[in-house]
């Protein structure tokens, strides 16, 4: 991932966090996300944020960033998205796919010492 994205996508999360709001906790992250993408194996759940336009799902897992990437692509191209960006590195992975002019974009970062944390945006 260049400098320059890197910083777009660091700033884009500032503003997410910013102006979203969390879904309220009786809320189902399964329910958000079935038919649409799957769930990374063993990722904790974290958050759901709503959009007008789109809905955000944070997860945590010890996996590096490469390996939610390469899971997301799998389980969404097999649903028929199609795949746009590709951009992995070792601390960080991005995944852009896009399907009937919807968007879904797949961001995971390392954190903490042997934490990633990643989000699935649809």
């Amino acid at each position: 991932m260049s400098p320059r994205h890197a910083a777009l996508v660091f700033v884009l999360l500032l503003a997410f966090c910013a102006v979203c709001r969390p879904a309220s906790a009786q809320e189902d992250y399964r329910a958000v996300l079935d038919g649409k993408a799957g769930i990374f194996p063993g990722a904790a759940f974290k958050k759901i944020f709503r959009f007008p336009k789109a809905t955000v799902v944070t997860f945590e897992t010890g996996e590096p960033p490469a390996a939610i990437t390469a899971y997301y692509k799998k389980d969404l191209t097999a649903r028929g998205w199609s795949v746009q960006v590709d951009d992995v590195g070792k601390q960080a992975a991005y995944l852009l796919l896009t399907k009937a002019g919807r968007t879904c974009i797949v961001e995971a970062q390392r954190g903490l010492p042997g934490r990633t944390g990643f989000s699935v945006s649809l």
